[in-house]
């Protein structure tokens, strides 16, 4: 019998478990839901890290090639002038020519000339003034170097003369210029006269077919690098312009004295791994000339200038993803401390769900569980009846009411106590647990009076089976306690077949049943409208034959039972 006990139990618990699950599920989805939203947080940044890398790219991109168009005006422009004055000028004229072009283009940090005989002037800007070159090529591969000095209005201050191992025509700018159709830039090469790189837009001077002069301006790398520290996404980003194969360029100025350090170390110039720049292979560039590469919390972009500005440059930006998007990066901080929240509260959630689990499954069953049988005490038996009979109506099921009541159970009771009466009792609730499915309810309802409910479907006759559950209720009676051998079972039964599906009707049907029989012998079983001297009862009965079961000895020729065994007894 217990293994009914704990299907009743179980099927008691059933809500419970269902709102368990609910909340657990809501827990859990939200939990879900938090953690997907930091995935999304982090996608979004790292979306976001890349279209603000990319507009910065475009920004700094424009920048440099501003910056970078300027020298080539400077250069355009000089080389004009002295086709103007078919290939050659007065120096003094050329000087303030240049002067003039230098204080307009702060980008040009030196503008120089070179003919064909290896003579160069060289004009460059100082803090003070100007600095001109003059170099003459002399015997061998020396040259005469004249350096004059000027205030900011082109008065001598200072000459000196020296000689030094150098001709124009040797240089890396002259002969690109003269190999090249129009302005060229060349490689970045180490200056003679400062030690430090130098990039410069060069252009030979055509007249009448003939080269007269080499033009070229170099470019102020500090004021480039002073351009490149300025980046419009936080303070710890930085700019590098390098060469396609990874040689620098130009470094920001913060960097500028790590450069020159490496410069006055090695012989050749630095390329970017000499200054711990992660570059990618020119092969990772997309179709637009750009590479990023996120690695930790730095994104890296690489980018190559546009072809229109003629410069072979790359462009390489290094960034933290929180200077980036700073209010992606917040959103995604806020996101993550949601997620750790959400999943300390299903943690701490579960844990207290543990801890309720058995108390509330406790109390959900005494709430709906008559305590000393384990069946459905009245208002959980009310409830599960009208649910059963509004989906036994919609399947039009036919439901069968039983009502038991225990006969001569108060002499137990009296004779034996109320101990003794307990122990008769709980063996009809076990009785009575083992014989209804889960779908079905028994209840016990007062203080021997019990109550089946059972859908039949195909389980057969209503007759038979109110019969046999009397009998079986009737044995564990006898078997519980030796002092209950004068208690029995009457019972009265009902189907919606009968009555219908209205909850009271079939009660108050099934409890006419059970009071009209017992007026006319106890311990038998009786079907609504069939039992002796039930005179409303009677009147629904039909046709039908009414079931009796005596617990006396057979043969008894008692008028009463004689007069109720009618067929199916």
């Amino acid at each position: 019998m217990w293994f009914g006990t704990l299907r009743w139990r179980m099927a008691r618990s059933r809500g419970v478990i269902v709102a368990v699950v609910i909340v657990a599920t809501v827990l859990i989805g939200q939990m879900a839901t938090s953690i997907l939203n930091a995935v999304l947080a982090d996608r979004a940044l790292q979306a976001a890290a890349e279209d603000t890398y990319t507009y910065v790219g475009d920004l700094m991109s424009e920048r440099v090639g501003d910056f970078a168009g300027a020298a080539q005006d400077v250069v355009a422009g000089t080389a004009s002038e002295l086709v103007r004055h078919g290939g050659s000028m007065d120096e003094e004229i050329l000087v303030r020519a240049l002067a003039d072009r230098l204080s307009r283009e702060p980008s040009v940090g030196t503008i120089f000339v070179a003919d064909t005989d290896g003579h160069l002037l060289a004009l460059a800007g100082t803090d003070t003034g100007y600095t001109r070159l003059d170099v003459a090529p002399g015997t061998g591969n020396g040259s005469t170097v004249l350096r004059t000095d000027y205030d900011g209005s082109l008065v001598e201050t200072a000459t000196e003369t020296t000689t030094v191992a150098y001709t124009a025509a040797s240089r890396p700018w002259y002969r690109d210029a003269l190999a090249a159709d129009g302005i060229v830039w060349t490689d970045p090469y180490i200056s003679v006269r400062t030690g430090e790189i130098v990039v410069s837009p060069v252009t030979a001077v055509t007249v009448d077919g003939q080269v007269a002069a080499i033009v070229g301006a170099d470019l102020d790398l500090d004021i480039l690098g002073e351009l490149l520290e300025d980046i419009p996404i936080g303070a710890d980003a930085r700019a590098f312009i390098l060469t396609g194969d990874g040689q620098v360029v130009a470094a920001p100025t913060a960097r500028r004295d790590e450069l020159q350090r490496l410069l006055d170390e090695q012989s050749g110039l630095p390329d970017a791994e000499d200054l711990g720049l992660p570059t990618v292979a020119p092969s990772a560039l997309d179709d637009e000339g750009d590479a990023i590469r996120t690695r930790d919390d730095t994104v890296s972009l690489e980018r190559t200038m546009d072809p229109d500005t003629g410069l072979d440059w790359v462009l390489h930006l290094d960034a933290s993803t929180a200077d980036l998007t700073p209010a992606v990066d917040d959103f995604k901080r806020a996101s993550s401390w949601v997620t750790i929240i959400s999943i300390l509260m299903v943690l701490v959630a579960a844990v207290v769900a543990l801890r309720l689990w058995r108390p509330i499954r406790t109390m959900r069953v005494r709430a709906a569980t008559d305590a000393l049988t384990g069946l459905a005490n009245r208002y959980e038996y009310t409830r599960r009846l009208r649910a059963i009979l509004r989906s036994a109506e919609h399947t039009e099921d036919t439901v069968l009411l039983i009502a038991l009541d225990l006969d001569n159970f108060k002499q137990v009771n009296d004779e034996h106590g109320h101990d003794a009466g307990d122990v008769v009792l709980a063996a009809v609730g076990d009785t009575l647990l083992e014989s209804v499915r889960v779908r079905d309810v028994a209840a016990r309802v007062g203080g021997d009076e019990f109550v089946v409910v059972m859908r039949l479907g195909e389980r057969g006759s209503p007759v038979e089976l109110a019969r046999r559950l009397r009998d079986d209720v009737a044995t564990a009676i006898h078997e519980s306690f030796a002092g209950a051998a004068g208690v029995g079972a009457t019972a009265g039964f009902a189907t919606t077949a009968d009555v219908g599906y209205d909850p009271r009707h079939l009660q108050t049907a099934a409890d006419d049943a059970l009071v009209a029989g017992k007026r006319v012998r106890k311990g038998r079983t009786y079907a609504y409208g069939h039992a002796a001297g039930s005179e409303s009862a009677g009147d629904v009965a039909g046709d039908d034959a009414p079931v009796q079961q005596d617990d006396a000895a057979a043969g008894s020729e008692d008028p009463a039972r004689q007069a109720d065994s009618l067929p199916g007894n």
